[in-house]
């Protein structure tokens, strides 16, 4: 069967320890060699299992790239068809083999940067990798608990943080597909009042819209700078709801804010501020190895990974401060 172009869409991260303050880093780690120690153990030893969930780590001993192939095993069970007499049956399997999907997962030589590609939508994502490399004690001894934080535009990074006021907020959440279904987990009233929405709701877009009226005659002074807060406040927490579920799913289509910079030397801005675009990603063309979109070929997953990454290397060194 012929070979199909998709578009895949590249995901860059720090590791990062998660116990530390958010503005601390880890000194850079040859995490290539590393992966590579650690995946010469038998299969076994690198298996995480959480729940239903198996999680397996390998690297192509052939390709020279510094590189992990994150395995998930699959639990479903193909069918084939028979195209001469149009009779189906189950996929057969030796005992010892089982069929995954892939996520190769590519390191950057600076910064504890990886960028990653998944073979398909039900491929690892980002929650699974870490549980992968917490489990390997991948970053022991010095980090127990690992955190993958999104590359984020160096200047985007601060402007939630710097916000005076919060005017509006937009969150929209859309259908995923349907072979891909996926909870999304939050810690924020806003990010759980969604979370139910979507999951009672799976094949509604929802849209959230939350706004400080700007008319003088609706509010008083004193309630529209208390609403300016209260958003602030909720804005702050429920960014990092819309993090994880940029990071686990794809139902995020929009999630921005209107926000107000104050500043000592001037009136105040108003700024925008897109928790989507603002993330550093990229998108590549690659030809799917298999007609189901479960695999990529590996030669062209990781090329396309390091030029991706050699292209964006600027920008990505700046926001994780490893100017050459």
């Amino acid at each position: 069967m012929a070979a199909r172009n998709r578009d895949r869409i590249v995901h860059f991260y720090e590791i990062a320890d998660a116990d530390a303050p958010a503005s601390s880093r880890l000194p850079h780690r040859d995490w290539g060699a590393h992966i590579r120690r650690l995946c010469a153990q038998p299969p076994a030893q690198r298996t995480s299992r959480t729940g239903d969930e198996i999680l397996i780590g390998a690297v192509d001993t052939l390709q020279t790239a510094p590189h992990l192939l994150l395995a998930k095993v699959r639990q479903d069970v193909p069918q084939l068809i028979d195209h001469v007499d149009g009779t189906l049956s189950h996929l057969q399997l030796a005992a010892d083999k089982e069929l995954v999907d892939v996520t190769t997962v590519y390191f950057l030589p600076f910064g504890n940067v990886l960028a990653t590609m998944a073979g398909g939508t039900s491929a690892p994502r980002a929650q699974a990798l870490k549980r992968w490399l917490d489990d390997m004690h991948a970053a022991a001894p010095e980090v127990r608990n690992i955190e993958l934080r999104p590359v984020v535009n160096a200047r985007s990074r601060e402007k939630l943080a710097h916000a005076a006021a919060i005017e509006q907020l937009t969150v929209r959440i859309a259908p995923e597909p349907p072979d891909s279904p996926t909870a999304l987990r939050a810690s924020s009233d806003l990010g759980t009042a969604l979370s139910r929405l979507h999951e009672d709701n799976p094949d509604m877009i929802i849209t959230l819209k939350l706004e400080v009226p700007k008319k003088s005659r609706v509010l008083s002074p004193r309630r529209r700078a208390r609403g300016h807060n209260h958003l602030l406040a909720s804005t702050q927490v429920f960014a990092n709801d819309i993090a994880d579920w940029l990071d686990n799913s794809d139902a995020v289509d929009t999630a921005a804010a209107q926000a107000r910079m104050e500043a000592w030397h001037s009136e105040a801005d108003d700024e925008k501020i897109d928790f989507v675009s603002e993330r550093i990603t990229a998108k590549c063309v690659v030809p799917f190895s298999s007609s189901d979109g479960h695999a990529i070929d590996l030669q062209v997953a990781l090329n396309q990974l390091e030029r991706v990454s050699l292209q964006n290397e600027r920008v990505l060194r700046a926001a994780v401060s490893a100017d050459l």
